[in-house]
């Protein structure tokens, strides 16, 4: 019985640990630290995730599975890991990108198993979004594959990290756009973590502010939530639904049923903390392995130096 009254059910998987982006609060260039335990980039083979969820299943009930990274559509193996993961009859299986990925691989996701897209859109401002990302795409690719993958049947959701002073000024026209488009939209304090964990108050715009900015054009109640979820949902009276991922000043902490993976097969039991484990092979040392990852959950959100492209997004 792992020490605690929360369990794992869901299991994040970084399948690589780098990204064709290079966002301002993940990646900036400028904060690199080419020293760092973490600046080599690594992969998540097909037979390593393959065994890691073999011996995971034994003692966990892992009803989803979540590949990020990284950008995780750069992954040479994608189709074959979607393909392990719906072997081991994981029914929910969803992927986070920044849509930056050739078209065609949407179909070949979702015939392959994927159940479930999240996409990071931070700006609907070509010159905004290029500046976060430090990035010259077009913006426009994004929403079309946004829009390709609802079409393609796809449970799709939009995670929008707002930063004061840089994109704070666009919520009500991300929550139009996605509005309109019938797709939910969640709103994401920004984390205290990774290379600009000591800046982090320079940059912060709190759930509290978001919401207000809401409610100079629209009314709005709360939404079903489930217990284990990440975001407080939310219904405008026009139909718009959204949510508020606040680590910060709503912490959820409590609720949280998380284990992540990173690109070497390591496991982490919380976000706020950098300590790892391997996977051992026998099943006694496996539970102890688990209630170790456990017991390093916080009541509440903390933080870390450590980039969320290494331990996933």
């Amino acid at each position: 019985m792992l020490p605690d009254t929360r369990k794992f059910e869901v299991l994040r998987i970084s399948i690589l640990s780098h990204c064709n982006f290079a966002c301002v609060y993940c990646a900036p260039k400028e904060k690199e630290n080419p020293s760092s335990r973490h600046a080599h980039t690594h992969s998540l083979g097909p037979n390593q995730l393959d065994k890691n969820l073999h011996l995971l299943k034994a003692h966990i009930k892992i009803k989803e599975v979540h590949l990020t990274g990284g950008e995780p559509t750069l992954h040479k193996n994608l189709i074959e890991l979607i393909q392990i993961v719906k072997k081991h009859n994981i029914q929910e299986i969803a992927l986070t990108s920044n849509g930056h990925f050739q078209s065609e691989l949407l179909k070949e996701m979702v015939s392959t198993g994927l159940t479930r897209i999240n996409f990071s859109l931070d700006s609907m401002s070509q010159s905004v979004f290029e500046r976060l990302s430090d990035r010259k795409i077009p913006v426009s690719h994004v929403l079309n594959q946004i829009k390709s993958a609802k079409q393609l049947g796809l449970k799709v959701k939009i995670n929008t990290t707002v930063l004061r002073g840089l994109n704070d000024q666009e919520v009500l026209k991300l929550l139009s756009w996605c509005g309109e488009e019938g797709i939910p939209i969640r709103f994401l304090e920004f984390m205290k973590m990774g290379p600009l964990h000591e800046e982090h108050p320079s940059y912060f715009y709190s759930a509290e502010e978001i919401r207000n900015q809401i409610l100079t054009k629209y009314r709005f109640q709360n939404y079903p939530t489930p217990p284990d979820s990440t975001a407080q949902y939310y219904i405008t009276n026009e139909g718009y639904i959204f949510g508020m991922i606040a680590n910060h000043t709503e912490p959820f902490c409590s609720g949280c049923n998380r284990l992540r993976m990173d690109s070497r097969g390591r496991i982490y039991g919380c976000l706020s903390d950098e300590t790892s484990f391997e996977i051992p092979d026998t099943f006694d040392e496996i539970q102890n392995t688990l209630e170790k990852a456990m017991l390093t959950k916080k009541k509440e959100f903390t933080g870390s130096e450590l980039s969320m492209k290494y331990i996933g997004g």
